[in-house]
C-alpha cells in the first residue's frame, strides 16, 4: 500500500512539472516587449505658391538690377499659383533687402503677391534664402508683371514674370448635329381634295 502511494505521488509531481513548463514557468525570464516602428512623417506644403523654384536672384552682379524673367505655373481662373524665388548673396559682405513688391501689368486681370519668405535681414555672404511669389488670375488668358526688390547697396532688382490662366471647360458649347430637325417647329398638314360635281340641268 505504501509503494502504491509513493508511485502516485511521483506521478503527480511529474504532471505538475510538465504543466509548469508549458505555462512558461521555467527560468527563461519575462517576454521582451515588442514595439512597432512608426514611419516618420514630414509636413508637406499644400500652398501651391511654395512649390517649384521659379528663378534665382544674384544681388550685386550688375546688369542694372535686371534679373532673368520667370514663368509662373499655369492655373485655372481664381486658383492661386506661384513658386519660390531664390535670393543668393555671392558678395563679400552681408546684404539687407526690403520686402519684395509685386506689380501686375494689368491689375484688372488678377492679383500678384510676394513675400520675403525665409530670408533674414541681413543675408550673410555666401548664403541664400527663398522668397515667395504667386498670382491669382481673375480672367482666362496670359498675364505679366514685375517684382522689385531693393537692397542695402542701393540696388533695385527687377524680376519680370509671366503666366497664363485657363478657364473651366465644363460648359458644353458645341453646335447641334447637322441633319436634325427641331421637334417643336411647325409641321405641314395635308388638306384632302374634295370632289365637286356640277348639278344636272332642270328638265321641264
Amino acid at each position: 500500500m505504501i509503494r502504491i502511494s509513493r508511485g502516485l505521488a511521483g506521478a503527480a509531481m511529474v504532471v505538475t512539472l510538465a504543466a509548469s513548463a508549458a505555462c512558461g514557468g521555467g527560468g527563461d525570464g519575462p517576454e521582451p516587449n515588442r514595439t512597432t516602428a512608426t514611419p516618420e512623417t514630414t509636413d508637406t506644403e499644400t500652398d501651391p505658391a511654395r512649390g517649384d523654384t521659379l528663378g534665382t536672384i544674384f544681388p550685386g552682379k550688375g546688369g542694372g538690377g535686371q534679373a532673368a524673367p520667370v514663368r509662373v505655373p499655369t492655373a485655372k481662373v481664381n486658383e492661386r499659383t506661384g513658386g519660390k524665388l531664390k535670393f543668393r548673396n555671392d558678395t563679400d559682405g552681408d546684404v539687407s533687402m526690403g520686402d519684395p513688391q509685386a506689380k501686375p501689368d494689368e491689375p484688372g486681370k488678377g492679383q500678384t503677391f510676394a513675400s520675403r519668405g525665409n530670408c533674414p535681414d541681413p543675408l550673410p555672404a555666401g548664403e541664400e534664402c527663398e522668397m515667395t511669389v504667386g498670382h491669382t488670375a481673375y480672367v482666362a488668358g496670359p498675364y505679366s508683371g514685375v517684382v522689385t526688390i531693393e537692397t542695402s547697396d542701393g540696388e533695385t532688382i527687377t524680376v519680370p514674370y509671366s503666366g497664363e490662366a485657363v478657364g473651366d471647360d465644363a460648359t458644353d458649347t458645341s453646335s447641334p448635329t447637322p441633319g436634325t430637325t427641331d421637334p417643336t417647329g411647325p409641321t405641314e398638314t395635308e388638306t384632302p381634295d374634295v370632289e365637286t360635281t356640277e348639278p344636272e340641268p332642270y328638265l321641264s
